[in-house]
């Protein structure tokens, strides 16, 4: 046996290596197959029968989970109450106050102690 031919510990024989081009579970998960996101999404766009105000009309079921959330919310319900909330913050946050903004907020009174403080930092710097 040459140094080529050694076998033993991450040298395995060579007829036990995968061959160049062939993938080392073949017999894998098949191209195409779909997976939990897609399975939801293709449950919740289906659309369904709902009656409202004695009216009927097809919604995706999507809709109609929300529509039942937003009408236990209008009648008390806290936790779809603040279910909504969170959906609403996460899906549009509130915008960020700009400089402009938080500069405006400053008083009079505020502004005239600011200016004291820079003169005072000058004239101890000097």
């Amino acid at each position: 046996m040459n140094d080529d031919e050694k076998t033993g510990y991450k040298q395995p024989p060579k007829a036990g290596q995968f061959k160049a081009g062939r993938s080392g579970n073949p017999k894998g998960r098949p191209k195409g197959t779909r997976n939990l996101k897609t399975d939801l999404n293709v449950l919740l766009r289906k659309r369904i029968v709902v009656r409202e105000d004695g009216e009927t009309r097809y919604v995706s079921r999507q809709e109609a989970m929300l529509l039942s959330l937003f009408s236990k919310a209008v009648r008390g319900d806290v936790k779809a109450s603040n279910s909504l909330l969170a959906m609403v913050i996460k899906l549009d946050p509130p915008p960020l106050k700009n400089a402009e903004s938080e500069t405006e907020a400053v008083s009079a009174s505020d502004s005239t102690i600011i200016q004291q403080f820079f003169e005072r930092s000058r004239s101890n710097g000097s």
